[in-house]
């Protein structure tokens, strides 16, 4: 077994008192590192099974617990990729849409980190250079929220929909991105992708005769699945960084339910487990409500695109890393479950570069994403729970 943290939070944000240290740095550890059953009835303790010794508790009134101490959530980061190709312009979609982010923004509170982009870009529309920066890059409302409110007044529909491009670019803004926290696209889109920033000429050929009904199927069968392809390597490559970088899908039927709930799987924001069975990961956006749908989609990407990311405040060179553990609780639950460490990111927690954070992975981050008053809290000096 190996360490263990227990943190304390809100629903978007944490207050974090400082952990304190007997003689500057914790104990290792007394000679109860591992408690056998019943010596310890207090309630609140953790009974973990470990194999071939039976029961073990580990608990804060463990006797090789050291302190505890509140961690707090990292912060969310939002970067809107808005689809402002001409097509948005019919049946009222593109009023809808800037309705709705106009209320998503005034009702954030101010600390809350959002940004815009905009595809096609009026820079460089077929250049995934010219979406790296965003018009409004991200950062907290009270200093974006006019220049989001303005770039949204001063835009209107235009163009193709170069979605590879905008996706390219905006996944690589993340790459230097200064601030902590999780990082998310929220993709908004009524289109399927068209030919820019992909591969169409040398994988579907030249374009036929248009009077060749025949061959131009095949043709433009051919170019709408590069394009589709090369959005699901754009986002697929942003879950591959080094902090991953989500891609939520909110779009309408033109754009294929299909393709955009195959874009929501791969960029890492599937709606459930079994979502792709009924095509229905991604956020559907229909003709006659999609101000209201698009703002459902805003309520709900808002508490899933929480960060699974804790501070732990702590020096890392003060501390036995080895003796850290993770417990979590969820509203209503009767007791706290051990997180374990798991260095396989499937499920569990692990530290980030640095050893200054703790990231949450799987079942246990998504548990505490959809569970805003859940308890998460640190405890030092026993050592590391690890699968085994």
């Amino acid at each position: 077994m190996r360490s263990m943290l227990l943190l304390s939070m809100t629903a978007l944000a944490c207050t974090t008192e400082p952990v304190s240290f007997s003689n500057g740095v914790p104990d290792a550890g007394g000679a109860a590192d591992v408690a056998t059953d019943g010596m310890f009835p207090n309630i609140g303790r953790d009974v973990i099974p470990v194999r071939d010794t039976g029961p073990v508790i580990i608990g804060e009134d463990a006797a090789c617990a050291t302190t505890t101490g509140d961690a707090a959530r990292r912060p969310m980061n939002l970067l809107l990729v808005l689809d402002r190709s001409g097509s948005m312009s019919d049946n009222g979609k593109w009023v809808a849409a800037v309705a709705a982010i106009r209320s998503l923004v005034m009702r954030l509170d101010d600390q809350t980190r959002v940004g815009i982009t905009f595809f096609p870009s009026a820079t460089g529309p077929d250049s995934a250079t010219s979406y790296a920066t965003p018009p409004v890059p991200v950062g907290p409302l009270a200093t974006t929220r006019a220049a989001i409110l303005s770039r949204l007044a001063s835009t209107s529909p235009g163009g193709n929909t170069p979605m590879t491009c905008a996706l390219q670019g905006s996944v690589a803004y993340y790459r230097d991105f200064p601030l902590d926290g999780s990082r998310n696209l929220v993709l908004i889109t009524d289109g399927i992708p068209t030919e820019e920033c992909t591969t169409t000429a040398s994988t579907c050929g030249a374009i036929p005769n248009p009077f060749d009904l025949a061959a131009f199927a095949r043709w433009a069968m051919c170019r709408d699945a590069a394009g589709q392809n090369g959005v699901r390597v754009a986002v697929a490559l942003g879950q591959r960084e080094m902090t991953p970088v989500r891609t939520f899908v909110a779009g309408t039927p033109e754009a294929s339910d299909t393709f955009l709930s195959d874009v929501a799987v791969t960029g890492g924001s599937p709606r459930s487990d079994t979502c792709r069975a009924s095509q229905s990961c991604h956020y559907s956006l229909r003709g006659a409500s999609f101000e209201t749908d698009l703002t459902m989609a805003f309520n709900e990407i808002q508490g899933r695109a929480l960060s699974c990311e804790f501070d732990i405040n702590v020096d890392p060179s003060t501390i036995d890393t080895t003796r850290v553990n993770v417990n979590y609780q969820g509203t209503g639950d009767a007791a706290s479950r051990l997180v374990p460490r798991d260095v396989d990111h499937r499920d569990g927690w692990d530290y980030s570069a640095g050893m200054r954070s703790v990231v949450l992975y799987g079942a246990t981050c998504d548990r505490v994403r959809t569970d805003p008053m859940a308890r998460v809290r640190i405890l030092f000096g026993c050592p590391t729970l690890t699968p085994g």
